[in-house]
């Protein structure tokens, strides 16, 4: 960003804590960088401007040291705004953690210039109208910064009120799910992506684009939870209400990709790379369009040129799976083994290290590996079938045929059933006539391992 619109930020975030160390509840606690940037930091320069020279006007004008105390403390505190705003910015973000550092010099100053006006415009009829004026400000200022420390004390609720004041609050997106998505708690997203909905509802007038935001993330949060259909029923509806939001349009070009419709979600990753949209998560859309393509050599190149452009798990989780689809298992270690370790308990890392293990004929690895999947994520389908292939390759069969009645029981609808049913021997009550559960047209084939993870399906 040039210097200029570095100043002209800084300038308007600097009044913007004036105004929130006054009344917290006022302003967004994180305010978003003004459309009319230059234009916004010309009026705070001016209103900064204009408060220090009224104040030295002030003090010269009643010429008492209380009138200049108080000039000398709004000075400070302007200055103390100033460089309150380098500091809570960025990561130390929201800025209202400044408040409580900007509000004692200027509820000071406005105190003390309220007893210097007190003293010279009340006359001496008025007994103790200095302390009087003062007390008031300072009582004033006690109400509005401690009844609102509840919020400022934290950063969680601030995000929250700077989201409930405008949806398209980006910024405050990321903050309430990074927690999330750092501890794998994948399944809350859509708790937040709801609750964010209800604050902004979308109404028949309006597009409401400060909806936006709020179905991206729930877009999102059922691609994680692999309902492709719903996922992309927000992202469409995310892409048309704001089809400049870039990290919209990233998210629509995933979730056609997982969708089945690969050839319009590159189109979309292509289109919004054009624009300069992020690199880092295009380019995985874009990989995940080709690997569902079955142009595997394409997809595992920009797999590997999110990866360059600071695309975190899912690339390297797709990369991985690519890898292992070339055969090329120790690349697929390679970039497997650092996920787990930052999280051991990943189903998905597990499964695909089950498979190499699989693949490279270790029984006890896989076999470990793939129970660990199971109990990371019960909902891992292809861990369960491999897993029954895999003992009933060892000559273990019962207990194969534990693995596949499992199989069978939880994914009833998965057309894999029946044909492993059969291939184990496992006999069934409740299975259809040919002793393999009820399947859909055409669904039936021989088994055989599944593809690698490589994310939501």
């Amino acid at each position: 960003m040039p210097w200029l619109a570095e100043l002209a930020l800084h300038l308007f975030r600097a009044l913007h804590l004036l105004v929130l160390a006054v009344s917290p509840t006022w302003l967004s606690p994180e305010p978003m960088p003004p459309r009319a940037l230059a234009l916004a930091g010309a009026l705070s320069a001016a209103a900064l401007a204009a408060a220090l020279g009224l104040s030295a006007w002030f003090a010269a004008r009643l010429e008492t040291r209380l009138a200049r105390n108080g000039a000398a403390l709004l000075w400070l505190a302007i200055a103390t705004a100033l460089a309150a705003t380098l500091y809570f910015r960025g990561p130390r973000a929201p800025l209202a953690q400044g408040v409580f550092v900007v509000a004692a010099p200027l509820w000071a100053a406005l105190a003390t210039l309220a007893a210097a006006a007190a003293e010279h415009w009340l006359g001496s009829s008025f007994k103790h109208r200095r302390m009087g004026a003062a007390i008031a400000l300072i009582g004033l200022g006690a109400v509005q910064v401690l009844g609102a420390s509840s919020l400022l004390g934290s950063p969680e609720r601030m995000w929250w009120a700077a989201l409930r004041r405008d949806g398209a609050h980006l910024r405050a997106v990321d903050e309430l799910t990074r927690p999330l998505l750092e501890k794998r708690k994948l399944d809350d997203l859509e708790g937040i992506a709801g609750r964010c909905l209800k604050m902004h509802p979308a109404s028949a007038a309006s597009a409401a684009p400060a909806t936006c935001a709020c179905l991206a993330l729930r877009a999102e949060a059922r691609l994680h939870a692999r309902n492709a259909g719903a996922a992309l029923r927000d992202a469409e509806a995310a892409r048309e209400r704001c089809p400049e939001q870039r990290g919209a349009r990233a998210v629509l070009a995933e979730a056609l990709a997982v969708a089945g419709r690969p050839e319009r979600a590159a189109a979309e990753a292509r289109a919004a790379l054009e624009e300069g949209g992020d690199p880092s998560r295009l380019r995985y859309a874009l990989a995940l369009a080709h690997e569902r393509s079955g142009r595997l050599a394409e997809a595992r190149a920009e797999a590997e040129r999110a990866i360059e452009a600071g695309a975190g798990r899912k690339a390297q989780l797709l990369a991985g799976a690519l890898a292992i689809l070339a055969g090329d298992l120790d690349g697929a270690t390679a970039r497997l083994a650092p996920l787990a370790q930052q999280d051991p308990s990943d189903a998905e890392v597990l499964y695909n290290l089950a498979l190499i293990a699989d693949k490279r004929g270790d029984y006890n690895g896989a076999r470990q590996g793939y129970l660990a999947a199971l109990k990371a994520d019960p909902r891992n389908a292809d861990a369960r079938y491999n897993l029954a292939l895999l003992t009933f390759r060892a000559g273990i069969v019962e207990e194969s045929r534990h693995h596949a009645r499992k199989f069978i029981e939880a994914f009833p609808e998965d057309p894999r059933g029946g044909q492993l049913a059969r291939t184990t021997g496992t006999p069934l009550g409740a299975a259809g006539d040919d002793g393999s559960p009820p399947a859909r047209p055409g669904a039936r084939r021989p088994p055989q391992e599944p593809a690698a993870s490589s994310g939501p399906r």
